[in-house]
């Protein structure tokens, strides 16, 4: 295994910004906990995870913390993501994959390896200089903002963050509580349970889903996709909604300034 603990020599709440395009990340907010740590861990003890891991940029000003994870071998590069009935699939680089009699032919610059989950499985290389997934780990002080920005990795958020901010090609995101919310969304999805300030959607494909908005002011912007959302009689101000195509849906917004521009799509409102 290769585990690199990334220093975060304050006091007090940070602002992290982390770019991690694969994998997985966990982020526990805990008020008891006066100081952040973060560890970046791969099964892999050498190949592509393991030299990322080695790789990875970290930057500390005060209370902002920077942290970069480059891509592994074979990059992210040239990416087309298809989504249908939940399920996601992702193309880069490479030539192509046929199916052909329920047999999967590979073909790519890559030499046309097959990873399931993160870890090789190709038959002529078992072993090798394996992609395993990476994870990285962050435990922050109450109050802390977070900023994630990633491909297809998966992130969990427990605890209440201050702000949020997400911007996610595919994977799927979940986060208990937080303050304000901005994500972006191309693929995948996103599930907040609680969001008590400012939200600020743009969704091209997938969904989101906020169980329970008790905010001043929210925009959501849908291209495609679906938004499910439950204003609490704790929310406030305006309300705007943009959708060019998909389906939204908000119920307990009643006593809110409901602003709405539709090209098409299914909207609802009540």
């Amino acid at each position: 295994m290769t585990e690199r603990i990334i220093p975060v020599d304050v006091i007090g709440p940070i602002a992290l910004d982390l770019t991690m395009n694969t994998g997985s990340i966990r982020v526990v907010v805990d008020p008891t906990l006066k100081q952040a740590r973060m560890v970046l861990t791969t099964e892999a003890t050498s190949g592509p995870s393991a030299d990322a891991i080695r790789d990875t940029t970290v930057s500390l000003n005060g209370q902002n913390l920077r942290v970069r994870v480059p891509d592994l071998a074979g990059g992210m590069s040239g990416i087309t993501t298809v989504s249908r009935g939940g399920y996601t699939m992702t193309f880069s680089g490479g030539n192509g994959v046929q199916i052909i009699n329920g047999n999967v032919h590979i073909t790519g610059h890559g030499g046309g390896k097959v990873f399931v989950n993160g870890r090789e499985v190709t038959a002529t290389d078992p072993a090798g200089d394996a992609v395993t997934p990476i994870s990285a780990v962050v435990h922050l002080p109450a109050k802390s903002v977070v900023a994630i920005s990633t491909h297809t990795a998966n992130a969990v958020v427990t605890g209440v963050l201050a702000r949020l901010e997400y911007d996610g090609t595919s994977g799927m995101l979940t986060a208990d509580r937080v303050g304000d919310l901005e994500a972006t969304v191309t693929s995948g999805s996103v599930i907040v349970g609680e969001v008590n300030g400012p939200l600020d959607i743009s969704l091209t494909s997938g969904s989101v889903n906020v169980g329970a908005y008790s905010g001043h002011h929210a925009r959501l912007n849908v291209t495609s996709g679906s938004v499910r959302m439950a204003a609490t009689s704790q929310a406030s101000g305006r309300l705007s909604v943009n959708a060019t195509s998909g389906s939204v849906r908000v119920t307990g917004a009643g006593h809110l300034n409901v602003r709405r521009r539709v090209t098409s799509g299914h909207v609802q409102i009540s």
